[in-house]
């Protein structure tokens, strides 16, 4: 698998997630299974000492001699008898009957306990055997007895003996008793809780490493589901990338990618259409540079050889080439105006000025053809934002058209609509357009019968689009209609509205 890419990342972070659950499970899981076992411990050795509590003060006087009374001052130095052998068997007995008291709770805890007299002294049966419970055992329950600065209470101890964990609890007992037993100490070591609490987490561990990997698989297969799509999109991204434009996308997607998807469709008919309009645009191109070329050719060598009269081929020679200089001209006036960084210098312009200038220029060339430009312009003036220079070549280039169409007059009309756009008609008298020209007028080299380039009208569209507006043809009663509707100044409007 591939470091750099969205299945990689998916899974890795499903890793790191999977670690840390089963960290945060584990230390979770261990602190609250200790903190059980302490509490369950406490309350067993609690049980244990309460019952042992009971035994020891409720039968200890049948098995303690009571103690005799202090003798008189003066005979305090009179040497008193031995005690009473029985003594010692029936100490044995009490020790005995206590050990059976700590065996009769069921608890995993293995338990056992230490007596103690009011002057903190083993109260044992077997005196010279006063090691039955570990001498380092026995010093560290004194250390940690000593420590205690209100001994008259009960206390918990939790200690490491040897490598061993013990728990053990002190109960005061001598305001209890009259037989002379001060302490009772329970202790076990909790070595079989350890135990336990190892196999748990043994179990624990293989419980979490299962899940784990089911969730790996899990993970990689959905990993693999997710990028699935993006595989497939660079493939076809790929495919248009060798210009291979007529596919689409037929696969099922997940919604976030279904408008990823769509975008890409729509942007491969795009750019399958520009293909072919660039191929089209190239064919017409050499198309319309063959006819002069060749035409320039023929009278080149015509005088060359002497077939034609120079006087008669130059002038059509010098018209061609001013035929190909102005297709020059307007191909790459209107690469410019496709191109991204085309600049337009938009500045307040003042439209009805605009298309007096407009009308002066083709008022020359509309007298050759015997025709008149006529003008319906509002009293007030109108203000666009736009570039004066491409504008006034996209409207005199559809004035252009009029004149080779017209057979009589040009006609130029302007209104305001909406009280927020202007509308700029352009119509002739001519026999206007045939049905199936009207979708194509604006589209490049499309030429009717007297057209010239066919760049003329596919300029003037691309200018008005670019500056907000929007431009149609149709056919009028009398002839062609072109309408140019482009957005009002701001400030235009507020004087217009003012002035209404």
């Amino acid at each position: 698998m591939k470091r750099n890419t969205i299945k990689w990342r998916i899974f890795k972070y499903n890793i790191i997630i999977i670690v840390m659950l089963i960290t945060l499970t584990t230390i979770i899981f261990n602190v609250a299974v200790r903190l059980y076992l302490e509490k369950y411990i406490v309350t067993q050795l609690n049980k244990i000492a309460s019952n042992a509590e009971d035994t020891a003060l409720q039968h200890g006087p049948d098995f303690f001699p009571k103690t005799p009374p202090m003798p008189p001052p003066d005979m305090q130095n009179i040497e008193l008898p031995p005690p009473d052998p029985q003594g010692t068997n029936d100490v044995f007995r009490y020790y005995f009957m206590l050990d059976r008291s700590l065996k009769e709770p069921l608890t995993i805890l293995n338990a056992d306990f230490i007596l103690l007299d009011q002057n903190k002294n083993r109260i044992t049966p077997f005196p010279e055997k006063s090691d039955s419970a570990p001498a380092d055992l026995m010093k560290k329950l004194t250390n940690e007895y000593n420590k205690t600065k209100k001994i008259d209470q009960e206390r918990y101890l939790n200690f490491n003996l040897s490598g061993t964990e013990y728990i053990a609890i002190i109960k005061p007992v001598s305001d209890k008793n009259s037989f002379g037993l001060g302490w009772i100490i329970i202790y076990s070591n909790i070595h079989q809780i350890n135990q336990l609490q190892i196999g748990i987490n043994i179990i624990l561990l293989l419980i979490l490493i299962f899940s784990a990997l089911i969730t790996i698989i899990f993970s990689s297969r959905v990993s693999k589901k997710i990028s699935e799509p993006f595989s497939h999109l660079n493939e076809y991204i790929s495919s248009i990338s060798e210009r291979n434009f007529g596919n689409k996308i037929e696969m099922l997607v997940y919604d976030e990618l279904s408008e990823l998807v769509n975008n890409i469709n729509i942007m491969s008919e795009k750019l399958g259409t520009y293909d072919k309009a660039q191929k089209t645009f190239l064919q017409n191109a050499s198309h319309e540079f063959r006819t002069p070329l060749m035409s320039i050719q023929s009278y080149a060598e015509g005088i060359k050889y002497d077939v034609v009269d120079s006087n008669v081929a130059v002038p059509i020679i010098l018209a061609e080439i001013k035929r190909m200089t102005n297709l020059v001209e307007d191909l790459l006036y209107l690469s410019r105006l496709d191109a991204i960084e085309e600049n337009y210098n938009y500045i307040n312009l003042n439209f009805n000025g605009l298309l007096s200038r407009c009308v002066d220029c083709m008022n020359l060339i509309a007298e050759k053809s015997n025709l008149t430009i006529t003008t319906n312009l509002p009293k007030e003036i109108v203000h666009i934002d736009g570039d004066e220079e491409k504008l006034s070549r996209a409207i005199t280039n559809i004035i252009s058209n009029c004149i080779r169409y017209a057979d009589s007059v040009v006609v130029l009309e302007l209104k305001i609509i909406d009280n927020n756009k202007v509308q700029l008609t352009i119509s002739d008298d001519g026999p206007g357009f045939e049905i199936t020209e009207i979708p194509n007028v604006f589209e490049r080299f499309y030429k009717g019968k007297n057209g010239n380039c066919g760049l003329g009208l596919c300029i003037s569209k691309n200018v008005v689009e670019k500056l907000n507006g929007k431009i149609s043809a149709r056919n009028s009663t009398s002839g062609a209609l072109f309408i140019i509707e482009l957005p009002i100044k701001c400030e235009a409007l507020w004087w217009i509205i003012k002035n209404e």
